[in-house]
């Protein structure tokens, strides 16, 4: 078994751990609030903190697109990965297993295969990153700057056709995301207020 074989069954050992352990987590306290524990304002709070986490995750797309000046941001990449799980875990405890209404139900879904696709994309991106080391090792022997070579390493992983088959697929379900979360929080604020 590979290094990145092993590594990525972790990444899905402990996002199916958050998965469990949030549904869990939901299910106590809504037991303990007699109701969904989303429909309470603790409830409503994890929801918003989930929200903040998931909106965190842009930070590193968008100095990715237009802070390509200042190399690959390696620091907001790991916030995006962790925020990436974080705050959909958040959520789930925020929404639970309740089915009563059609947008939080899709929006759950789509964030289900967002995030599912992103686990994805670090593996797809590792691996062409990994493919790439005899290019690091050429790039730096002919004297580029090891920011340089990150840079070049991260644009020629991005040109990779998995990796750009695989952005085909998670950046229209982010963007649906998106939609399906816009529309729930107006109508829970229409419908239910803060």
């Amino acid at each position: 078994m590979s290094v990145i074989t092993q590594r990525f069954l972790i990444v899905i050992g402990c996002v199916i751990a958050a998965i469990v352990g949030g549904l869990l987590l939901e299910m106590l306290l809504s037991f303990q609030a007699g109701w969904p524990f989303g429909h309470t304002q603790t409830g409503h709070i994890v929801g918003w903190v989930g929200l903040g986490f998931i909106l965190m995750v842009f930070v590193y797309s968008a100095k990715k697109r237009f802070g390509r000046k200042a190399g690959w941001p390696k620091g907001w990449f790991w916030v995006h990965k962790i925020a990436g799980v974080l705050g959909p875990v958040l959520i789930l405890i925020h929404a639970g297993p309740h089915f009563h209404a059609l947008i939080p139900i899709l929006a759950l879904l789509t964030m289900i295969i967002v995030v599912v696709s992103g686990v994805i994309g670090v593996v797809v991106h590792r691996k062409a990153v990994v493919l790439l080391k005899d290019t690091r090792s050429e790039l730096l022997n002919a004297g580029l700057s090891k920011d340089d070579v990150e840079d070049r390493l991260h644009d020629l992983a991005s040109g990779e056709e998995a990796f750009r088959v695989w952005q085909i697929i998670h950046t229209p379900m982010v963007m649906l995301f998106l939609a399906l979360v816009i529309a729930h929080v107006l109508g829970a604020l229409y419908f239910g207020g803060l």
